[in-house]
């Protein structure tokens, strides 16, 4: 981190915050859609089994691809949410 003088740079405050936006961002798209995953793939395919492999579900398959997508989805919203919280002006109480 650049200090000058005591005042950091906007592309450091920039950066932690994007960084910070897609850490957050990508555990609540990994939780999130895995539990949206686990109930649509409950509801919708339940009643499937594969022959190739007989431990695998259609509930877990889709928890597995509900995760991948709301890890996808979810860690650049997180990033652009806190670049835009950044970018608002502080408020003096």
């Amino acid at each position: 981190m650049i200090k000058v003088m005591g005042v950091e740079s906007k592309m450091d405050k920039k950066l932690r915050y994007g960084i910070f936006g897609g850490i957050l961002g990508f555990f609540l798209g990994l939780i999130g859609g895995a539990y949206l995953g686990m109930v649509v793939g409950g509801t919708f395919f339940g009643w499937l089994e594969f022959s190739n492999y007989p431990t695998l579900t259609g509930y877990e398959l889709g928890t597995y691809i509900g995760a991948a997508l709301g890890i996808l989805i979810a860690t650049p919203v997180g990033v652009l949410f806190a670049l835009r919280i950044m970018k608002k002006p502080e408020k003096n109480l």
